[in-house]
């Protein structure tokens, strides 16, 4: 993988797995109702995971002699891959907490 790759994948792979986890969290409550599964758990639980691997990528992405911006890029894909796998995580508490039938 390249380094400019690794260094992005916090900015990229984060957003992208919250999105994908927002849009299912709209349409699995009702599948997760209909058939008593737990499925919007699941995915909650796996894009945070996506996140905070997005996160350790972009921290792996970290050399000390690129360029300035090239650092700063990495330590921004960071902490925004934390960003999104704390919100994931609290997505994903909420999940398990409410009952899909209720909505």
């Amino acid at each position: 993988m390249s380094a400019a790759i690794a260094r992005t994948s916090g900015l990229t792979l984060s957003p992208a797995a919250w999105a994908v986890s927002s849009q299912l969290g709209q349409m699995l409550p009702y599948t997760d109702c209909g058939r008593g599964t737990t499925g919007l758990v699941f995915v909650a639980f796996l894009a945070t995971t996506l996140a905070v691997a997005g996160a350790i990528i972009s921290w792996q992405g970290y050399q000390s002699t690129a360029s300035r911006s090239a650092l700063f890029i990495s330590k921004v894909g960071v902490l925004s891959g934390l960003g999104f796998a704390f919100a994931l995580s609290l997505q994903g508490a909420a999940t398990l907490l409410l009952n899909p039938c209720l909505r």
